[in-house]
């Protein structure tokens, strides 16, 4: 019985995530996904709460890998030169995107572009408010370590960039893409957010 209330579950999800990608969250109606599902109307509030309770745990996957990412890649760990100068950190830092656009790219997609309505709607913009204090801090914790550095830029450029990310994970989900050119895209990213930090830094 509870792997047959599993199996329903899973079937609401995989339904809702294909009505979400064809509609978006606004026009997709709780209706819609019970008959797509094979699930009563009323039946589906046994397994979740609203439309947007199965919204949320659909992208929950591909919002904890952004988090994950874009903190591990600014942790106490990155405090080093090695960030502007090792090839086998600018190597991870691919790898870290082509794994997030590869595992997640229907998520993405749903986050950047079809959220609209739901309560994900402002992610973008609060990841990226978040992402700016964050970096800022890892800034200072360089300074703190490499004197020298300079850390002295807008908060105004660090939204600007983390923006270009997004924009950057947008364009790789919205184009179908082949795995050799989607790995020279972004080491080519890499390679030049990486020049551009060390320019501006005078690293």
């Amino acid at each position: 019985m509870q792997c047959l209330k599993s199996d329903i579950r899973k079937g609401i999800l995989t339904e809702a995530e294909k009505l979400f990608l064809n509609k978006g969250f606004q026009g997709t109606s709780m209706r819609e996904i019970a008959q797509k599902s094979n699930v009563g109307l009323s039946n589906i509030y046994n397994y979740f709460h609203s439309k947007d309770d199965i919204y949320q745990e659909i992208l929950m996957p591909v919002i904890r890998d952004l988090y994950h990412l874009f903190y591990t890649h600014h942790s106490g760990e990155q405090v080093t030169m090695d960030v502007f100068t090792s090839v086998e950190y600018r190597k991870r830092d691919v790898e870290d995107y082509m794994k997030l656009v590869e595992q997640h790219r229907v998520g993405l997609k749903l986050l950047l572009f079809y959220s609209q309505g739901s309560s994900l709607d402002s992610f973008r913009e609060q990841l990226t408010d978040k992402m700016t204090v964050i970096i800022d801090n890892y800034f200072r914790a360089m300074k703190h370590k490499y004197p020298h550095l300079n850390v002295d830029i807008s908060p105004f450029f660090l939204h600007l960039q983390i923006s270009w990310t997004f924009t950057m994970l947008g364009e790789l989900v919205t184009h179908r893409i082949e795995k050799e050119d989607l790995k020279r895209f972004i080491t080519e990213y890499v390679s030049f957010g990486t020049a551009g930090w060390k320019e501006l830094m005078d690293a």
